[in-house]
């Protein structure tokens, strides 16, 4: 099945569509289960393991959620909304993991109670730490590039988002290193010097909707974009 079928098909589950949705969630069925998986961190079952029937519901109420959140990313909306419903269900069912933090020896051997999603944004956060640092930008820079008016943040933010859903955008930049102001202008109808001096704004913020690891960072992104003083 192509992009364009399972949008199309996303849009009929989330109208209403009871047997497009019940198409849709036979087709993520693999997802559904490399997901849960992923947080249970062991091998699970179709018809064993309650775990999967948490994340089968979830899923479906991702469905349901995509109504408010039309714009974001369905499966990173999915991955978090099942992330949640399980880590609720381990918390409820009183359960431990033991969360080894590398580099911190202090946490290195304690056992965290039910807090995989706290370990999985700190990985996150470092994994996005070293996809600026690839574009010669740090946390440092970004919080000083954030624009003061709220006017040119949404400006910035539609730019970035923009360029998150072309990827010949991003691979222009993953190739160069630098925004294709033409082109980018061309696509946004902003002119190149709000876009030269909002450059390491649009570029995080490209960066990370555009890329699927990182669920909970850009469950924020939209703070992120409204962060700073208002104007």
């Amino acid at each position: 099945m192509n992009q364009d079928q399972l949008k199309q098909l996303l849009e009929l589950s989330v109208s209403g569509e009871k047997q497009a949705r019940e198409k849709l969630i036979s087709h993520y069925h693999p997802f559904i289960l490399k997901e849960a998986q992923k947080i249970c961190r062991r091998s699970l079952e179709w018809g064993q393991d309650e775990e999967l029937s948490i994340a089968l519901i979830a899923f479906n109420e991702s469905i349901d959620a995509y109504r408010e959140a039309r714009g974001d990313s369905f499966e990173n909306l999915s991955r978090l909304v099942i992330r949640r419903r399980l880590v609720d269900y381990f918390r409820r069912a009183g359960k431990h993991s033991l969360v080894v933090m590398p580099g911190d020896d202090f946490l290195s051997h304690t056992a965290v109670e039910e807090d995989w999603e706290q370990n999985e944004r700190k990985q996150e956060v470092e994994a996005y730490k070293r996809l600026l640092n690839k574009h010669d930008i740090t946390f440092e820079m970004l919080v000083k590039a954030q624009p003061k008016h709220r006017e040119t943040r949404e400006k910035l933010k539609r730019a970035a988002r923009i360029m998150a859903e072309n990827q010949d955008l991003i691979d222009y930049l993953n190739t160069n290193g630098k925004l294709p102001i033409r082109r980018f202008c061309e696509k946004t109808g902003l002119t190149p010097r709000i876009l030269e001096r909002g450059r390491i704004y649009v570029i995080a913020l490209a960066l990370l909707l555009s890329e699927n690891e990182f669920p909970h960072l850009q469950e924020y992104a939209r703070e992120l974009a409204d962060a700073g003083s208002g104007g």
